[in-house]
């Protein structure tokens, strides 16, 4: 009798177990589900500023206050929820003479601890720095610059897109190399030491409104901080982009580039110099820039930065990019990791000719911290109309969450901010 009902408990666990993974073949990668809670606790108004997140922890600077008067040079740090704690905090961190001037429209990005910032504008327009880039150690909380070595540099440009790779990296150097081979190697040893910061990877930056006529520019500069050299890379082949708020971001070392209705990318490749070679100067393209067809709803042409793209994943190696407009979320399914659920579904779905969604757009469904869902017709959809905002990836926080912080509603600048939770 027991034997029997073992095997009717197997059975019906394997049939439970068939059911689910259907289920799961079956079940749609698309639309995610977007939970949007408001950020109050801390007031600092900002507009064309910029955030970055790191270690749990969203810098703001730069930017223009409520009186459309530009902002101090302070970096003002908003420490968010954690674990245990649903409030924010907030530290202003003062200038000191080695801080870059104030300014606004600026583009910036992160690589490990490391805050980067070229460009924008001041109460007397363009910053012109000679191509200069400035560093914020999120370690120290001190300042430094960069200046180009040699070369070309772009001209001084406002609103431009930027995004960062930790790319190339110099080749680790064995600890244990060229000891006698008759002494015991020591673990402990062979460990190599970490990178020193500003060292490696690349800064990019796209377009941007260059000169005092208000002219934009479709530029791709790529800066490598390692040799302190600006490359200019081949321009994407839509020129309307340069008349957009175009955004651009990393995934892997594939660079997309979407504006509007538009999604471009293009496939760099990234040589890494070891410790006895000449260092490099800047990635190198593997291809022409690919056009990638959607039927993404085309957005109201926007300038001044109303916009980001920011790479999220949702786990079990599914991979999207969130797209941020003041009217829309969307979000643009990218190719599964490799030997993940993810892959493991998209090859089941192709093997019985079931069409997956990589590579396509979708808006995301619009959920309040309480878990009700926004209807079409309902007020506070996506990021509420904010123009000129900023908004950076919560990197500490698994999956796909995304910081955004203040921006322009109705004529005034808001000194709020939102925590966006992507999941399917």
């Amino acid at each position: 009798m027991a034997e029997a009902a073992g095997v009717l408990y197997a059975v019906e666990h394997l049939v439970e177990g068939g059911l689910a993974l259907a289920k799961g073949i079956y079940d749609p990668t698309l639309p995610l589900k977007a939970t949007i809670k408001p950020v109050t606790d801390v007031n600092l108004p900002r507009v064309h500023h910029s955030i970055s997140e790191v270690k749990g922890r969203a810098y703001v600077f730069g930017g223009k206050t409520n009186d459309d008067e530009l902002a101090d040079n302070a970096m003002h740090m908003i420490i968010l929820p954690s674990s245990g704690i649903e409030s924010t905090d907030y530290q202003r961190l003062e200038p000191t003479s080695a801080s870059p001037p104030a300014r606004y429209g600026h583009s910036t990005a992160v690589i490990d601890d490391q805050i980067y910032i070229f460009g924008g504008s001041d109460a007397n327009g363009l910053l012109n720095e000679n191509g200069r880039v400035w560093v914020f150690n999120t370690d120290t909380n001190s300042w430094s610059s960069l200046d180009p070595a040699e070369g070309d540099v772009p001209t001084p440009r406002t609103f431009a897109a930027a995004s960062a790779s930790a790319q190339p990296q110099p080749e680790h150097q064995r600890t244990d190399e060229d000891v006698a081979p008759q002494l015991p190697p020591d673990p402990a040893k062979m460990v190599p030491e970490p990178l020193a910061p500003s060292t490696y990877g690349t800064f990019v930056v796209f377009g941007g409104i260059v000169e005092d006529e208000d002219r934009a520019t479709a530029e791709l500069w790529t800066f490598d901080i390692a040799s302190r050299t600006w490359s200019q890379l081949p321009s994407p082949p839509a020129t309307h982009i340069a008349d957009t708020s175009p955004s651009i971001t990393f995934h892997s070392n594939r660079l997309y580039l979407v504006c509007r209705a538009s999604t471009h990318y293009l496939d760099l490749s990234f040589t890494s110099p070891s410790y006895k070679d000449s260092q490099t100067t800047g990635p190198a393209p593997l291809s022409p820039w690919c056009y990638l067809p959607s039927d993404k709803p085309a957005l109201p042409p926007t300038r001044e930065g109303s916009a980001a793209l920011i790479p999220i994943t949702t786990g079990q190696g599914r991979n999207y990019l969130l797209h941020i407009t003041p009217a829309i979320l969307s979000s643009l399914q990218l190719s599964s990791s490799a030997t993940t659920a993810a892959s493991l579904k998209d090859r089941a779905r192709d093997a019985i000719s079931k069409k997956n969604a990589t590579n396509e757009w979708a808006e995301v469904r619009y959920f309040t911290a309480e878990g009700v869902m926004i209807q079409e017709a309902q007020p506070n959809r996506g990021i509420g109309g904010r123009t000129g905002f900023s908004a950076s990836k919560v990197q500490e926080i698994d999956g796909g969450c995304v910081f955004v912080w203040g921006g322009v509603v109705d004529g005034k600048v808001r000194g709020d901010g939102l925590m966006i939770e992507v999941e399917k």
